[in-house]
């Protein structure tokens, strides 16, 4: 056996089982009977009804029911990836004095049966299980937090939101857009066709491993219709234009490029982030501003690198300010020229003076956008006087037709700015700086022809960088 499991670089923390011909004992409902009985009686796994508890049973915390408590609880297997350890984490220790109280030893400070003990943690497997296969097949779903979930009624994977979430998997998903399939599903729900849906209920959590414990970071539970108008929100709230322009929308983002656009590569997200994401997404809450300003960080410095723009990134920006006290009204997935805010309008702006100096000068490596958008973006007052100062230079090589056409999107902008432009800008402000300057960018690179239907809510398949 040891010579055939060296062969199988089968390794100590691996799990084996053993066949007996061509026969799996574990599929056999004999055997599972047989082990569901030695459990409880030969290991005093539980206690008969009506007979007195032995000396030594407590309650389970469980069940209820007075049981002969386990000093050690199972270990959860499958999280080395997220913090745990290859060998198994448990969800209960008590390993060191400092956690015991009233004299218990060990994990009898909650006590637990070793049957219903162990259902808990062969479901977290499972459950583990499932999400690791998941990440097998697709890697962008590797981070440092593990979501787990399940319905109280099946869900065929068609119709999983969760699923919706984290980006398209299966055959018929791929055939339309995230939102599109919520949208689906949710009006399904609601006219009646798919009412057995509305009855059903979810249950997601956030783990990772710490120090051996399994570590819950997050849990979620509420009606299948509720997750499914939030999955629908997500995705309405994160729409944004395409970055070439054009009437089109960017594609859905999945749920890790939405966390990923926060970092130089997903591996360096923290847990936490994803558990903050995971519950913005799954709740319809609010998009927290230390992540939108993580956000802009990422975004400056894609502008000074001339990097491409991340849709994921953008998106999340515009979900922050939708999620805002009247932010749905305001911000839109298309330019808005009539937005109420002049840092939305300075970085208009400064999308127009951009184009303006590449219609003019051609390519000139570092242009005005990698040498002034921090401090235009942060005291547009102290910045914009030379700028546009400057684009008469710039305006005077162009022949009068086009030369007037940009000077009439330069007029256009300053009237929504009115007398003088902000002295500076806050965070929140950076934020509308930064969509008013993509949004901009996207028109102005728009045919004519489709600027017209600018508004249009059309979406395309496949991620967003």
């Amino acid at each position: 056996i040891r010579a055939m499991m060296v062969a199988k670089r089968i390794k100590p923390a691996d799990w084996v089982t053993w066949q007996v011909g061509a026969l799996d004992p574990r599929e056999d409902t004999g055997v599972q009977q047989w082990w569901r009985d030695w459990r409880t009686q030969a290991l005093g796994g539980g206690v008969e009804t009506g007979d007195s508890p032995p000396a030594g049973s407590m309650l389970c915390l469980l069940t209820g029911e007075p049981v002969e408590p386990l000093l050690t609880q199972p270990k959860i297997s499958g999280l080395s990836g997220v913090g745990g350890l290859s060998m198994g984490d448990v969800m209960v220790g008590f390993d060191k004095a400092a956690f015991q109280s009233y004299g218990l030893e060990k994990s009898t400070n909650a006590a637990m049966g070793e049957a219903p003990a162990q259902q808990y943690v062969d479901a977290l497997n499972h459950l583990i299980r499932q999400q690791k296969e998941a990440t097998g097949k697709n890697p962008s779903r590797r981070t440092n937090a593990m979501m787990v979930y399940w319905f109280k009624e099946h869900i065929p994977p068609e119709e999983d939101p969760f699923s919706m979430l984290y980006g398209m998997e299966t055959g018929e998903q791929q055939t339309a857009s995230a939102l599109a399939q919520a949208r689906k599903l949710l009006d399904a729900i609601r006219s009646g066709n798919r009412s057995a849906l509305g009855n059903n209920h979810y249950y997601a959590m956030t783990l990772s491993g710490a120090s051996g414990r399994v570590m819950v970071r997050d849990w979620m539970d509420g009606q299948f219709v509720q997750l499914v108008a939030h999955i629908e929100a997500w995705f309405t709230d994160m729409a944004i234009v395409h970055r070439e322009g054009g009437n089109r929308l960017a594609p859905d983002p999945k749920f890790l490029a939405v966390g990923g656009s926060l970092v130089r590569e997903l591996k360096d997200l923290p847990a936490s982030t994803t558990s903050v994401l995971w519950h913005a997404a799954v709740a319809q809450l609010p998009i927290p501003q230390p992540l939108m300003a993580q956000a802009l960080d990422r975004f400056r410095s894609a502008i000074v690198k001339d990097e491409t723009f991340s849709h994921a990134r953008m998106g999340l920006i515009k979900a922050y300010f939708v999620r805002q006290p009247q932010g749905k009204a305001l911000m839109q997935p298309y330019l808005n020229p009539d937005h109420p805010d002049p840092a939305y309008h300075c970085g208009r702006l400064l999308a127009v003076l951009a184009k303006l100096q590449q219609a003019a000068l051609g390519d000139v490596g570092a242009g005005v956008v990698q040498r002034f958008y921090a401090a235009a973006s942060t005291a547009p007052g102290l910045t914009f006087g030379r700028l546009v100062g400057n684009s008469r230079n710039h305006l005077g090589k162009l022949e009068g037709g086009l030369s007037y056409w940009y000077e009439q999107q330069i007029a256009e902008v300053m009237k929504k700015l009115g007398d003088q432009f902000p002295r500076t800008l806050n965070l929140e402000g950076q934020g509308l700086f930064a969509l008013g300057y993509y949004q901009q960018l996207a028109a102005l690179r728009t045919p004519k022809k489709d600027s017209s239907n600018s508004n249009s809510n059309s979406n395309t398949e496949g991620e967003s960088k």
